[in-house]
């Protein structure tokens, strides 16, 4: 299979209408760890969803509103799906999330970048997600994903921005999230359904021991932990967060973040000592 760089930036991705109420809140934040603690009253606001207006939403939880599915397997975009990584992420949030609503995502492809015959492409997509009914805008949701040999097709040859670098002085805080073996189990529940996480023979398949743990999962335990470290768990304070995913973790490994005063930080495997998202930044009011 080639890419059809035509074909692939004309590729309509249909907009995802979703409702969601105080209970999905609560569940998104205790997927993502922030439940750890039942006794941390503050944190209670984020996984109670009997707290009325006094419950708080963890602002990563865009990463799953309007989510459009793994549209980059379909068939119809010419992208072979074996060969996809998910290279980056960042969130741009213009307004809290409140605890319930009707949203809309929007997706766009926005680049599609060729290193050449035999070498990798890069797809670069924005989601927006907004008010069904004011249009007022949340969040922004850029990601690049990595097509890998999959170069060759004529796309853009532009290099992209360099990834943020990391300060070279030892991080501030490290802090340890362990993760459950049902982690994955519970957190597609968000509706990241994709078999890598829950089916043991398509991940044997795909090179790993066994299902692998989201990698929007630990995006969201990195938020949850900054939150804390920079805002004082303030999610009316994050302005955006932008990381690089460098590997993969399993449930039931642990999750240290790795954070310094400027808001970079990067995420390790502690139990196979090995960097799971680089070049992080969090940027905060």
């Amino acid at each position: 299979m080639s890419i059809d760089a035509k074909q692939l930036l004309a590729y309509t991705v249909e907009d995802i209408h979703q409702t969601y109420t105080p209970k999905d809140c609560a569940f998104y934040a205790l997927s993502v760890g922030l439940g750890l603690d039942p006794l941390d009253e503050r944190r209670l606001a984020f996984v109670d969803p009997n707290r009325g207006a006094g419950q708080l939403v963890l602002p990563s939880m865009a990463l799953v509103l309007g989510y459009p599915g793994f549209w980059l397997v379909r068939p119809d975009t010419t992208i072979d799906p074996t060969r996809i990584l998910h290279g980056t992420q960042s969130v741009v949030w213009h307004r809290p999330l409140p605890t319930k609503g009707d949203v809309t995502g929007k997706t766009r492809i926005t680049q599609l970048i060729d290193r050449g015959e035999g070498k990798h492409g890069m797809i670069v997509s924005e989601r927006d997600i907004i008010d069904t009914a004011t249009g007022e805008l949340y969040a922004t949701l850029k990601q690049i994903h990595v097509l890998r040999g999959q170069g060759g097709f004529g796309g853009d040859t532009d290099p992209l921005p360099p990834p943020h670098q990391l300060p070279s002085i030892e991080p501030a805080w490290f802090i340890d999230v362990p993760t459950g073996p049902d982690q994955a189990l519970l957190y597609r529940l968000n509706g990241d359904l994709f078999a890598l996480h829950a089916d043991p023979e398509m991940a044997r398949k795909s090179g790993f021991q066994r299902p692998i743990l989201h990698g929007m999962c630990v995006a969201g335990i990195a938020t949850q932990v900054l939150m804390r470290l920079l805002a004082k768990d303030d999610p009316s304070r994050l302005k955006s967060i932008e990381m690089r995913f460098s590997a993969p973790i399993y449930p039931g490994e642990t999750v240290r973040i790795e954070a310094w005063a400027d808001g970079s930080f990067r995420a390790r495997c502690v139990e196979r000592d090995e960097i799971i998202l680089d070049n992080g930044l969090m940027r905060c009011n």
